[in-house]
């Protein structure tokens, strides 16, 4: 078999239709020997019957399901239950593009490539609000293997920014990840599970081929396993970057430290907004706050400058954030958003019985 794709599945179900409807042609075409794999990791809504029905209809389609595991172990069993040569990953709330498995094929049999030795294969992605414009704007060539030193490129790449995060733009031998699943410990993460896989992915890479074709097409999902606010995301990113850490040394030594340090600098200030722009209690905002500033994560790195490239809305809450009364400044912003939410809310319900 050669392609296996593995998709972990929570609270899905207006979404996940249209990803098997993109993928199962593609796999059901004559001669291609693959299969896909879904991974039902704990969802409240009607994911599971949904994923359930694929699989009964669909003889190469095969449905797991574990209970809210996290995203991390979702893709972990996955990985155990493919039979492929390659796997394929993708979330269940966005798109792979109707040539990519097809693409990706030709990317492995390219003959300039062929005979050298690579297990991942990296491409690119664009959002469902603007399809055609890469979101990745990638420094590394087509048609050339990164082995070796050459995998510097990928570990500078990986500590600066956040564009090689994701797990769901790659394609990776599946005799690496089985060598990673192995020598990994069982972690329930369901935020910075994709720094620590991809980390560990090109660490142990023999090789690293990048395609410059947009085959993939990611969907923001706040109802998804990562979207919202959820009580354990600090705590799970705490865990993820003191993991990374030793990739960051062993790769750069000091060369990448303060940098890396920024990024966990936006960690914190991504979970203080996910906190206020919720639609949690105010009573919870409170609490949440309190226990966000107390850690000792949030206080090593929230006051340490942000990346140069960090979001505009994450830009506003370090301002806040390294202000005097930082802790009431931005919990009244908290109770301002809460009190706007319930405002539309109360126009929206009048608005339905007019």
């Amino acid at each position: 078999m050669i392609f296996s794709v593995i998709v972990p599945v929570h609270n899905a179900e207006k979404y996940i239709k249209e990803m098997m409807d993109c993928i199962i042609p593609q796999l059901g075409k004559s001669g291609m020997d693959a299969e896909l794999i879904l991974i039902e990791n704990g969802s409240t809504d009607n994911s599971p019957a949904i994923c359930d029905e694929y699989a009964d209809k669909n003889q190469f389609v095969f449905c797991y399901h574990y209970g809210k595991i996290g995203a991390y172990a979702a893709r972990k069993e996955g990985i155990k239950k493919s039979m492929g040569q390659w796997l394929i990953f993708a979330d269940a709330d966005d798109l792979l593009v109707d040539t990519a498995i097809e693409d990706i094929c030709r990317g492995l049999t390219d003959a300039s490539i062929a005979h050298k030795p690579f297990d991942i294969i990296l491409y690119n992605a664009a959002t469902s609000t603007n399809p055609s414009q890469r979101k990745f704007n990638f420094p590394f060539e087509e048609n050339k293997v990164y082995g070796g030193a050459l995998k510097d490129s990928f570990y500078k790449v990986m500590c600066e920014g956040d564009s090689l995060n994701a797990m769901w733009n790659k394609c990776v031998k599946r005799e690496l990840a089985v060598e990673v699943l192995l020598d990994d410990k069982d972690m329930f993460l369901n935020y910075g599970e994709d720094l620590l896989q991809t980390a560990a992915f090109l660490d142990r890479a023999k090789g690293i081929v990048y395609l410059d074709k947009i085959l993939y097409i990611y969907r923001p999902n706040e109802k998804g396993l990562t979207g919202g606010y959820h009580i354990e995301y600090l705590t799970n990113q705490e865990t993820a970057w003191n993991k990374f850490d030793s990739y960051v040394k062993k790769w750069g030594g000091e060369r990448f430290v303060t940098t890396v340090d920024r990024r966990k600098a936006l960690t914190c200030s991504i979970a203080i907004a996910k906190l206020i722009y919720s639609d949690q209690p105010i009573s919870i905002k409170k609490t949440e706050l309190k226990n966000i500033f107390n850690s000792e994560f949030y206080r090593r790195y929230s006051q340490m400058p942000l990346p140069d490239w960090a979001p505009e809305e994450s830009m506003e809450i370090h301002k806040l954030q390294i202000s005097g009364g930082a802790l009431q400044k931005l919990f009244l912003s908290g109770v301002k958003y809460s009190a706007k939410s319930a405002a539309k809310r109360v126009i929206k319900r009048k608005n339905k019985h007019v």
